[in-house]
């Protein structure tokens, strides 16, 4: 049986979103286990840290919380979050699978929707607008080796699946500066000197490049299905 997957976003009464309105500019990050939510912020120049760190303790009531200059990682545990009306309860009520993680910008939150049955997806819909606003950004059929291998690549880390090969050419590409714009360095001089041909210093870099897009994938997606994202590829196909 084909799945259907599906991309929404989401604005309702929560505290991330809440938290989310209160710093539009921002990104944030939100995976969910049993024991502990793991809610991480990249905070923009145009905020103070310590800002977003005194209304995160507000809003989120945080037990722990890391920071520097330019990001924050708290760690809480929301109760609604498992609550009847929350958008997770009703996925999980109507047989729709979440995939991690959940995204939040300008007040509003993005999930990755998997279901057998389109019908399941109609009503979480129906029952998620009576608690705010919902938007519909893409929907599709997956066979189910497509979809397993896509799921698949939700990483742990971000360098999952490289090789040491890769990642020690993509480390040195970096540091000659082959990736600058304009580039500061020829391909053949940084394989040269590491010992390796052009050719296969190149298939190294392209894998790695390939293994690193597969990881960040899922948050690219999250980043651009945003409101009024002019960038946002959500059904577009490329034949």
């Amino acid at each position: 049986m084909p799945f259907v997957e599906s991309w929404i976003r989401v604005k309702h009464e929560c505290p991330f979103c809440d938290f989310s309105a209160a710093f539009p500019d921002a990104e944030m990050t939100l995976w969910v286990s049993a024991l502990t939510d793991l809610f991480q912020v990249t905070i923009p120049p145009t905020y103070d840290v310590r800002d977003v760190l005194k209304v995160g303790k507000e809003m989120l009531d945080y037990t722990e919380a890391y920071n520097d200059a330019h990001s924050a990682l708290f760690l809480t545990q929301q109760p609604y979050l498992e609550e009847i009306d929350s958008v997770m309860a009703i996925a999980d009520k109507l047989e729709c699978m979440l995939i991690p993680p959940m995204t939040f910008h300008e007040g509003w939150e993005t999930h990755r929707i998997v279901t057998r049955d389109q019908e399941n997806l109609r009503q979480l819909v129906e029952e998620v607008s009576e608690m705010g606003s919902i938007e519909v950004l893409s929907l599709k059929a997956r066979d189910h080796t497509d979809l397993m291998n896509d799921v698949g690549v939700v990483p742990t880390h971000f360098i999952e699946g490289l090789t040491d090969k890769q990642a020690y050419v993509l480390t040195i590409a970096y540091e000659a500066g082959l990736f600058d714009v304009p580039t500061r360095v020829k391909m053949e001089k940084v394989a040269g000197a590491i010992g390796l041909s052009r050719s296969t210093f190149g298939e190294h870099l392209r894998k790695g490049e390939s293994e690193l897009m597969k990881n960040l994938y899922p948050f690219l997606k999250l980043r651009c299905c945003r409101e009024e994202d002019p960038f946002c590829g959500c059904g577009t196909e490329v034949k």
